[in-house]
Order: C-alpha cells, then sequence, then structure tokens
C-alpha cells in the first residue's frame, strides 16, 4: 500500500511553531507503540530545510550505542568523516553536535530513547549537564521519543528526573479518534468505518493493515483469523508484555478484564492470584486499563483492539494454526460484531460532543462518562440505573445520552426505558442525545421532543 502521511496537523502545528522559536529548543514525544509517532518526526523533518540527525536506540551494549549514534551523527554532519574519527564518550559527541548547531538550526531526534538510558542510565545527567552548559546558547532543536510510557513518565518527565524542566514541549500522542481513523478507509461505508475504528482504537499502524479495495469481512480474516495475519499471538504479547516482568500474569488480566471481570476480586479469582493490586497499577500507569472510580471501582480496557483479540480471537488460535480460523469468525464472531462495537460507539459519541461542543446548540462539557447507579423506585425497591453517556461541566450534569450500535431503529419500548431511568438522574432538565445506528422510529421521531438524535452518517 502507498505510505501516504494522514492527520497529525495540530500536532505538526505545534512542532512547526516551536521550531520558529530561535535557540535551544527540547521536546518530549511519547505514546504506545504503532501509534505513528516516528512517522510524524520524519514528516517533520521533511517539511523543514536544515540538517537533522535521527538515531534509533536499540537494545544493544553502551559501546555499540555510542558507536552507532557516531555514525548517525557523522553521516548527517561531517559524512567525510565517517570511519575515520570516533568519540570516546556520548558527552563528547554530543559537545561535537552543539558545536556544529551554534551557527545553523540543526534537528536532533533519538528514537525509542528508553532503551539508551536503561543501557546508560548516566545519559540522563549528560544530556543535563550538555543542555544547560553547551546547547543551550546554540540553535539545536532536540527531540526525544519514546514508546515505553511509564518510563517517559518517570524517567524523563517527573519532578525528580534530571531532564525536568528542560523541555520546551512535551507532547503525548494519542490514537486518532473516529473521524481521523475514516481518512484511511475512503472506499468503506460509514458503518464499516466505525467498526474498524473499533478493531483497530485509531492506531495508525493498525488501521494500515486494512486494504479497502477488498471488504472488511476479508479484511478481519486476513488479518485477525489467517496465519500470517498482522494481528498475531506475537503482535498481542509485544503490545500487552512490553513494559511487564510477568508476561503470562498481566496477560491473564487482560484477559479477564476483556471477558467482563472488572473489579478487583473478579480478576484476582480469574487469574488465580491472592493480590492483583500491584499489576492493575502498573496496567494503568502504562495505559492499557483505565480504572473508573464508582461506588465499587472497576477497570477497562483502553485499547479495543486488544478488548477484541482476547473476547474473539484468542480462543481461535488453535483453528488459526490449522488454517481454519475462517471458520470461526463465521460461527462466533460475525453475528457479535455489533455487540463489540457498543462501548466503542459510546466512545465516538463522545468524541463527537467533544467536538461539537458549543456548536448545534450542545454544551459546553468538561466530562463525559458513564453512569452507574442503585435508586429505590416507586414500590421502594432497588433499581440498576445506567447511562451510556453523562455530560458534566464541573459538577452540574447538563447532559444524557443513550448509544444504540445495532441496524434496527430505536423505538419506542428504547426511548420509554430512556426516559424512565432519566427520572433518577440528579440533573435538571439535561439535553437528552441518543446516537443510533440504525435510525429512529417514527414514534420516536415524532415524540422524543426536546432530544438531539443523531443518527452514524450525522458524526461523519
Amino acid at each position: 500500500m502507498q505510505d501516504v502521511f494522514r492527520g497529525r496537523k495540530t500536532e505538526l502545528r505545534i512542532l512547526d511553531k516551536k521550531y520558529k522559536n530561535p535557540g535551544f529548543v527540547m521536546t518530549v514525544l511519547y505514546g504506545r507503540r504503532r501509534i505513528g509517532k516516528t512517522k510524524l518526526i520524519n514528516k517533520f523533518i521533511h517539511d523543514h530545510d536544515c540538517r537533522s540527525i535521527s538515531f534509533t536506540a536499540v537494545e544493544r551494549g553502551e559501546t555499540e550505542l555510542l558507536s552507532m549514534m557516531t555514525e548517525s551523527v557523522l553521516n548527517a554532519l561531517s559524512p567525510e568523516l565517517v570511519g575515520t574519527i570516533s568519540f570516546n564518550s556520548f558527552e563528547n559527541l554530543f559537545e561535537y553536535i552543539g558545536s556544529k548547531a551554534e551557527k545553523e538550526r540543526l534537528i536532533f531526534f533519538i528514537d525509542e530513547y528508553p532503551y539508551l538510558a536503561k543501557q546508560c542510565p548516566y545519559i540522563q545527567s549528560v544530556l543535563q549537564k550538555v543542555i544547560d552548559t553547551k546547547w543551550k546558547n546554540g540553535n539545536l532543536f532536540f527531540i526525544i521519543c519514546g514508546s515505553l510510557v511509564s518510563f517517559m513518565k518517570d524517567e524523563v518527565l517527573a519532578e525528580s528526573a534530571p531532564l525536568h524542566g528542560r523541555s520546551d514541549l512535551e507532547l503525548k500522542l494519542r490514537p486518532f479518534n473516529y473521524l481521523e481513523t475514516a481518512e484511511f478507509l475512503n472506499n468503506y461505508t460509514n458503518e464499516e468505518k466505525a467498526i474498524c475504528y473499533g478493531l483497530t482504537n485509531g492506531v495508525a499502524k493498525y488501521i494500515e493493515q486494512f486494504d479497502t479495495c477488498n471488504s472488511l469481512e476479508d479484511n478481519i480474516i486476513e488479518q485477525f483469523y489467517s496465519i500470517g495475519g498482522y494481528f498475531s499471538e506475537e503482535q498481542i504479547k509485544t503490545v500487552i508484555t512490553n513494559e511487564k516482568q510477568n508476561p503470562a500474569l498481566y496477560n491473564s488480566i487482560i484477559s479477564a478484564v476483556a471477558t467482563g471481570h472488572t473489579k478487583n476480586s473478579e480478576i484476582a479469582s480469574y487469574v488465580g492470584v491472592d493480590d492483583v493490586t500491584y499489576p492493575l497499577k502498573v496496567l494503568v500507569k502504562a495505559e492499557l486499563l483505565e480504572k473508573r472510580v464508582a461506588k465499587k471501582p472497576y477497570y477497562i480496557l483502553n485499547d479495543s483492539m486488544i478488548e477484541f483479540w482476547f473476547r474473539y480471537v484468542n480462543r481461535a488460535t488453535s483453528l488459526i494454526n490449522a488454517d481454519n480460523g475462517a471458520s470461526y469468525y463465521y460461527s462466533s464472531v460475525k453475528d457479535h460484531l455489533h455487540d463489540f462495537m457498543g462501548k466503542i460507539f459510546e466512545k465516538m459519541a463522545k468524541e463527537y460532543l467533544m467536538s461539537h461542543a458549543g456548536q448545534d446548540n450542545l454544551p459546553i462539557l468538561t466530562d463525559i462518562s458513564d453512569y452507574q447507579d442503585t435508586v429505590l423506585d416507586e414500590n421502594k425497591k432497588q433499581k440498576q440505573i445506567e447511562i451510556d453517556l453523562l455530560g458534566k461541566n464541573g459538577n452540574k450534569i447538563l447532559l444524557v445520552g443513550e448509544c444504540k450500535f445495532k441496524n434496527s431503529p430505536f423505538d419506542k419500548a428504547e426511548y420509554d426505558k430512556l426516559m424512565d431511568k432519566i427520572k433518577y438522574i440528579p440533573a435538571n432538565n439535561p439535553l437528552i442525545c441518543i446516537f443510533s445506528l440504525g435510525g429512529f422510529s417514527d414514534y420516536v421521531s415524532e415524540n422524543a421532543i426536546g432530544c438531539k438524535l443523531i443518527t452514524l452518517d450525522d458524526m461523519y
């Protein structure tokens, strides 16, 4: 497939603005694997007419890393010296870069920085020293980038880190939203684009695996349920165990949450461990899980691709290896895609409401979450209330939303059930928004006075 750069207009604009500032500039860019960090920086470098050094750290020894970086630096700045000179320390190499940046703007990009910092722990202090003494008066545009999110937070951005306070820009790269994801999928219907968003979590590398010259179904089978498919067990392990010491335990925890075991005690029981507090903290810190605060706190997966894999692919591994994964898809997955999309559709609705805040008579919201509570009904009996979307500005509830990702219209029974639940919400006349893939029945269209009725096509 043709390698085309899409999206990231905001990030490029921010980087360009910093680039235009005179003098030394340091940028810290981080985000999970496959999200497009390197491609973003390569595009940024391509768009600017100056010399640049790009070095990607790997898991090698200190001597080899110094040699590899030296070669990258000399190839960019003094190719005639390659193979003729060497540097005995990173500090000397950094000083050489600084001397070249005294009279011209240079870009120095270190990719996968955590691998360098873990192998050479002193590198942080060396960079601190050279920034403060050699680089600060020059014209270097310095970028460090990393996929190990917890490391970047704790060892680079934290107040206790040697480089704290040196960066002019800290940029966290997030997955694409559903509209940005759609830019990769021009030949698909809006429903197919939405399903692709759910299957890829908006991660650039994952979206690129879907060839829109082929049907969505063929792509799912090819990439998830076939030998050699991109979303293999090894790929999943790479995503999950990237920062973990006990891969089997973390895999089991992810599997537990993906299959509906969301509370601490339920997860511990599922994985057969007495206490999962620490690994849950690690997974939250790595942003694979999100802890939702409620009367009984629970966990959700932040990556819908991982959730799909553990719910609908994991058990098919033997069939896939026998080159018969398609049979599992047709028998056990195809009819459940819309069920899987339920939570993703809620996420899409949140993105829609945030991007349209203050427009089309939608309120300005500072937070949108789901809502669960147990109340007493008219007969003083306990009643469980679950709301898909609760939109607030501060502590004031301004919006209540319902989302249905099914092909049939949102009908009278569903509308009446929603209105009954809203009676128990502690809000004064909130705006009611209903998002529906299949549109709305005549009854709802005629009687949902004051409600905003939003179809999937409206969202695109």
